[in-house]
């Protein structure tokens, strides 16, 4: 495990995270490394949770106690309705994703960007749709603690289909062998195109 502090305090609010009620789900580089390792195999810039609309009232005042009080909406789902939001205590980063649900199905809703793309605006106006499973992974084990992560689908799709949209940029070396990680792991039968989330534009 990577040993410096900044890691050690990403784990302690991990630990205060995975306790809250209703469970919380991780995604990003540490529910990557709980699926994949069980371990920290890396440094992390940040920890990211994500929850369903329907919970964004809870959560915010729940992050509130943990020290997480002020938030920079980073991406909205459509005007003035964030879904992807950023928020530090000291040196600790904290990223929400916030995911949306219209007749039965999640979706990811990508109205608007805050940064740039290859010095223009990041591409935007469009939803994913995300499996139905997204937050239906049972507990595993990151250093020992038991975590909740996002579905192993979900968390390849995320990522996948964002950088074909390329809202993010082009994927890093480290991005694409961890697609490949989960894709050997959870999905040695499908391609990478069958494995691509629904995509369609937003209405608004």
């Amino acid at each position: 495990m990577p040993g410096d502090q900044l890691t050690g305090r990403q784990l302690e609010l991990i630990a205060k995270l995975a306790a809250l009620e209703p469970t919380l789900t991780f995604m990003g580089g540490y529910a990557e490394d709980a699926l994949l390792a069980g371990r920290v195999t890396r440094d992390h810039e940040d920890v990211d949770v994500v929850f369903p609309r329907t919970e964004q009232e809870l959560r915010f005042a729940q992050l509130a106690d943990l020290g997480f009080g002020d938030w920079e909406t980073i991406g909205e789902a459509a005007p003035g309705i964030p879904f992807y939001l950023f928020g530090q205590d000291g040196e600790v980063k904290l990223d929400l994703g916030v995911a949306d649900e219209q007749d039965g199905k999640h979706w990811m809703q990508v109205h608007k960007l805050s940064f740039t793309v290859a010095g223009g605006e990041a591409p935007a106006g469009y939803r994913l749709r995300l499996p139905d499973d997204l937050f239906a992974h049972p507990l595993v084990e990151l250093e020992g603690m038991a975590i909740k992560p996002l579905s192993p689908l979900a968390l390849y799709q995320m990522r996948a289909g964002v950088a074909k949209q390329n809202s993010f940029g082009p994927l890093s070396e480290r991005h694409l062998l961890t697609l490949a990680r989960l894709r050997e792991q959870f999905f040695p039968d499908r391609s990478e195109e069958d494995l691509l989330p629904p995509c369609e534009p937003l209405p608004y």
